[in-house]
């Protein structure tokens, strides 16, 4: 029978450090609204500041915020089982345990993300978007201002990234290189080939997910999630050490 203290050793070597692994996404994010800002300060030279209402709207289509993360995400979810495996095994931890406490910390590090997501909507609101009209994330595809939505939105994009770089980093610890690089051209072809069949077929799915608006970006992170976990589940039960 497993010791529940098993899966216990492996989050808190994925927790280990603080400064490098919860504050480094929230530091990403804090770089986002100073870009931000950077970027307003710059067009304020000739618009004048703060913005108007108009061109402050103009920023809603700010994708900053979702975009910056995934790259670090990912990088830090490879690493986490190729640093980490041999240590958590050593200490007695199965593969099944592995991955529960991995899984465990990767919940811990997005929860800390989304919730510092919503203290920095909030300040952006509250100083009407950093006091010359600045928008980083109050904006469409974090819900414009819905801080339930940002907070969903935001732990699901950590918690996929993070997966599917544990993904792709049992696959590299097992198979080696190669079969990255096979499974991440795999990867592009089915969603290069998801991409065209929804233009295809736009016409069909169109009307009935675009009333769902900035939801659907949810959504779909969430699902995304979820496979990633999937997959970086059943790799690192058979991938061979």
């Amino acid at each position: 029978m497993n010791s529940p203290a098993r899966p216990l050793r492996s989050f808190r070597l994925t927790v280990y450090s603080a400064a490098n692994v919860l504050l480094a996404p929230l530091a990403i994010l804090g770089l986002v609204v100073a870009v931000s800002v950077v970027i307003v300060l710059i067009i304020g030279i000739q618009a004048g500041l703060p913005l108007t209402q108009e061109a402050s709207m103009e920023m809603t289509h700010n994708m900053g915020a979702l975009l910056s993360m995934p790259g670090f995400l990912i990088a830090l979810g490879a690493l986490t089982v190729n640093r980490q495996f041999a240590t958590a095994l050593a200490f007695g931890s199965t593969r099944r345990d592995f991955w529960l406490g991995s899984a465990l910390g990767f919940l811990v590090i997005s929860v800390v993300t989304g919730i510092g997501s919503i203290l920095l909507l909030w300040i952006e609101k509250a100083t009407d978007h950093w006091f010359i009209g600045a928008r980083a994330l109050d904006v469409y595809i974090l819900g414009q201002g819905n801080a339930w939505q940002t907070f969903l939105t935001i732990t699901a994009l950590c918690l996929s990234s993070l997966f599917l770089g544990a993904g792709f980093g049992t696959v590299f610890r097992a198979w080696g290189p190669r079969v990255v690089v096979v499974t991440g051209i795999g990867m592009g072809v089915l969603l290069c080939g998801g991409l065209a069949l929804a233009v295809w077929q736009s016409d069909s799915w169109v009307p009935v997910l675009a009333p769902l608006g900035a939801w659907l970006v949810t959504i779909g992170t969430a699902a995304l999630g979820l496979i990633a976990a999937a997959g970086s589940f059943v790799v690192n039960r058979r991938g061979t050490i």
